[in-house]
């Protein structure tokens, strides 16, 4: 199938409108090979649940993001701060279940709940704090609240979430192949040091936080190395601010893009509409636009072979407007009842560990927003990321109707 120009490893791509061609690949070529970045392009729901569950044939162990990709057509490679250390983003099972388990018990939904205080003064504070005037969305909000929530969980002093900001967003931008070489800079010389200062810190006084369970933690019948926890630690810095900081951004969004139904939610704010708020955010924005995956085998699907050792792009921003799916897929509904099934975190076993977490912070920001003010107003048109990953605004002006 010809595309045109449409290039799914170009960051412009995802900047202009690739709805239309995600459209025009459901119905057409739903598993698609880019000739031009030799690699498939999946776009329905239940192919990317399919290839998502079944790590066997399809591995995340090379290739979990697009920039795999990339680098693999190129034959280069972006130097991350991970490199050398194990990453649970990049781990097939039986590994990645033993490595991610060091931590995924403190996200569940019962841990969730036990920090819910927590989550609501930081949320609270930062909303009290927001002008009466125009204000930058992402630089006032998205950015700072998911970092200062996680810098608690992480053990970070709260003096230090200001900066901790800055360095999530560094972080992402590597792991995304966005990074520049000042980013790596900056991510060796001043995140790793803060990082194991910290490590050394919890090995002397332990306290309750993720860096103390990292430093007790048995991973493969050892305790974990400090390169290994500071590793741990960029990625679990990373995840659990730039979904949540994307999310928020997605929610200024509809929360302008569409006054009648934001008048709606302002108007009776309860958590339950807060929430369903979030899950069609998560479907209609799509935080995280994709994922990807390795063959290790010659694989059937839709009627082609994959063959071992083809890459595949698994488009999650796609596969949320999936008709077979949803009906109206490109109607924003703050009442769709079955939005909970999007893809916004993934499905399988590398599913985001931080959703639970994630969906109480954007419930939340709603809910602070709405008792603050009664609507949200978009006073310019706002910067988009140029990303491949990250669907975000970098700046997002509105301001809050009192």
């Amino acid at each position: 199938m010809e595309l045109l120009a449409e290039r799914f490893d170009d960051p412009a791509f995802y900047l202009g409108d690739p709805h239309a061609t995600y459209r025009r690949l459901r119905a057409e070529d739903p598993l698609h090979w880019y000739e031009a970045g030799e690699f498939w392009v999946a776009t329905k729901w239940d192919d990317i649940k399919f290839v998502s569950t079944h790590p066997l044939l399809f591995s995340s162990r090379e290739i979990a993001i697009l920039s795999g990709l990339v680098e693999r057509k190129r034959g280069t490679h972006v130097a991350s701060p991970l490199d050398g250390q194990p990453s649970v983003m990049f781990m097939d099972p039986p590994r990645h279940a033993h490595y991610r388990k060091v931590v995924s018990w403190r996200f569940t939904p019962k841990m969730v709940n036990a920090i819910d205080d927590h989550v609501r003064t930081v949320i609270r504070d930062v909303v009290e704090g927001l002008p009466d005037d125009e204000f930058d969305l992402i630089e006032r909000v998205a950015e700072p609240v998911p970092v200062y929530v996680f810098s608690k969980l992480l053990g970070v002093p709260a003096d230090d979430w200001h900066q901790v900001v800055e360095w999530a967003t560094l972080i992402a931008n590597m792991g995304s192949g966005q990074g520049t070489a000042d980013d790596m800079e900056v991510i060796v010389n001043e995140v790793g040091p803060y990082l194991w200062n910290l490590v050394v810190e919890r090995r002397a006084e332990p306290t309750d936080d993720l860096i103390t369970l990292l430093t007790q933690a048995e991973f493969e019948g050892r305790l974990l190395e400090d390169p290994e926890i500071i590793g741990y630690g960029l990625t679990l810095l990373a995840a659990g601010s730039e979904t949540t900081q994307s999310l928020i951004a997605g929610l200024g969004h509809v929360l302008t893009e569409f006054p009648d139904q934001a008048a709606e939610f302002f108007a009776d704010p309860t958590p339950a509409l807060a929430g369903n708020v979030v899950e069609e955010t998560l479907r209609w924005w799509t935080p995280v636009m994709s994922m990807a995956r390795k063959a290790t085998t010659d694989v059937e699907l839709r009627g082609k072979v994959v063959r071992e050792g083809d890459g595949i792009l698994l488009l999650y921003a796609a596969a949320n407007r999936d008709e077979e799916r949803w009906d109206d897929v490109d109607t924003f509904d703050i009442h769709r009842p079955d939005a909970t099934g999007q893809l916004g975190f993934g499905i399988g076993e590398h599913f985001c560990m931080g959703a639970h977490l994630a969906r109480r912070e954007g419930r939340i920001v709603l809910e602070e927003l709405a008792r603050r003010a009664r609507a949200l107003e978009r006073m310019g048109e706002g910067t988009l990321r140029a990303s491949s990953l990250i669907h975000t605004y970098d700046h997002f002006p509105v301001k809050l109707v009192p």
